[in-house]
Formats: C-alpha cells, sequence, structure tokens
C-alpha cells in the first residue's frame, strides 16, 4: 500500500471520528436540555391552571362588584380581591411567556437570564400572595352577601355579619390595618439585596423551588458543553 493511499485512509477514518464525536456532543446537549425543558413543563401546566382560575374568580367578583356596587362595604371587600386576582394573574401570564419562548440550543445565555426572571417572578407571586393576605379577610363577607342574595337556603346558616352581631366589620377593618404594613414591610424585606440576612435568603431559595434550580443545574452543564466544543 502506498503512502498516499494510506494518508487517504488516515484522514478518512480522522474525519469520521471527528464526525462521530460531535454527533455524540450534539446528543448530549440535546439531552441536558431535555432535562431542563422537562423541569419546567409542570410548571407551565401549573401556571395556565392557574391563569384559568384567576380569570373565572376575576370574572365572578367583576360580577358581585357590579351587583353590590351601591353597597361600599361589599365592593371594597370585591375590589381588594380583584386587585389579587389581577396582580397574580398578570405575574403567571409573565411566567408562561417567559417559559414558552425559552430557547435551550441557541443562545444559552439569554435562557439562563430568563431563568433567573422566572425565579423572580415566581419568588414575587409568593411575596404577593403574602402581601394580600388582609384581602382574603374578604372572603366571609362575599360569601355571607351571595348567599343572601341568592337564597341558598342550605347555607343560610353561615353568617358570619349576624353571628358577630355587626362586630364583623370592625375586626375586618382593625387586621386589615395592622397586617398590610407587615404585608408591606415583608414584601420589600425579601429581595436579593438582603441575600446577607439568613431568613431572607432562606425564603427565597424555598420560594423559588426546586425545578428552578435543577434547570439551572442542566443549564450551566450545557454552556459547559459547548464551551467546551469551541
Amino acid at each position: 500500500m502506498e503512502l498516499d493511499e494510506l494518508k487517504t485512509m488516515w484522514l478518512s477514518n480522522d474525519q469520521k471520528l471527528e464526525k462521530s464525536l460531535t454527533l455524540n456532543e450534539q446528543k448530549i446537549e440535546q439531552i441536558q436540555a431535555q432535562k431542563v425543558v422537562s423541569k419546567l413543563r409542570p410548571m407551565l401546566r401549573q401556571r395556565v391552571i392557574e391563569c384559568v382560575f384567576h380569570i373565572v374568580a376575576i370574572l365572578l367578583l367583576a360580577g358581585f362588584l357590579i351587583k353590590n356596587w351601591d353597597e361600599p362595604p361589599y365592593a371594597f371587600s370585591a375590589i381588594a380581591l380583584l386587585a389579587f386576582y389581577t396582580t397574580t394573574l398578570i405575574n403567571a401570564l409573565k411566567q408562561i411567556n417567559l417559559i414558552k419562548n425559552m430557547d435551550f440550543n441557541k443562545d444559552l445565555a439569554t435562557a439562563q437570564s430568563s431563568l433567573v426572571m422566572l425565579q423572580t417572578y415566581i419568588i414575587n407571586y409568593v411575596k404577593l400572595t403574602i402581601l394580600f393576605i388582609p384581602t382574603f379577610l374578604a372572603y366571609p363577607t362575599i360569601i355571607t352577601k351571595v348567599i343572601k342574595d341568592y337564597h341558598i337556603q342550605y347555607l343560610a346558616d353561615f353568617d358570619i355579619i349576624a353571628k358577630s352581631n355587626g362586630n364583623w366589620w370592625t375586626l375586618q377593618f382593625w387586621m386589615f390595618m395592622v397586617l398590610v404594613p407587615l404585608g408591606v414591610w415583608f414584601y420589600n424585606e425579601v429581595s436579593y439585596k438582603n441575600m446577607d440576612k439568613k431568613w431572607v435568603k432562606n425564603f427565597i431559595q424555598k420560594s423559588s423551588g426546586t425545578r428552578i434550580t435543577k434547570a439551572l443545574e442542566f443549564l450551566k452543564e450545557l454552556q459547559r458543553l459547548k464551551r467546551d466544543d469551541l
């Protein structure tokens, strides 16, 4: 066998080996990308379900508000809950939009930024829920009014205002006055700038959930693989 033929065979085998290695690396990268997606898919379904629930709640509360607009205590209760559901709906829609537009096979830096932003939205969602805890006191009054308006006989005994001799409104007012400042303080305190505080760090880590943490780990591994290819 001549030297030229040996060189040709060598180059051919070398190219085949390089191609095989490239395909294997691409396969590993695809597996890593699929791992990231698998961590986010359940979250996407959960956010879609939450959006449906929030929209239904907003429509029902809007109908209640229109019907009871001339009764300020009930109207205020409905407005407070509408503010909560509208805010959380917007937050959930932002999360859905982020998840659906992530591309882990192209610009990984952008994908990583999107995951961090998604983590921030999730933390804000929890913070908003805590901030709006005082609005949940409106549920008993609204339920009581709905029972009366629609003459639901088998729930007629559920009348928190009558059973409290009208003191529920006073109790609700003072609880609102106490809990709102606490909620505002908590909302402002829980932020990345206060990560030096142990309780803030623990809250943020637990609130963001394991799915986002795992997704970020898989994404970092995918970035490492792509850097090794260069």
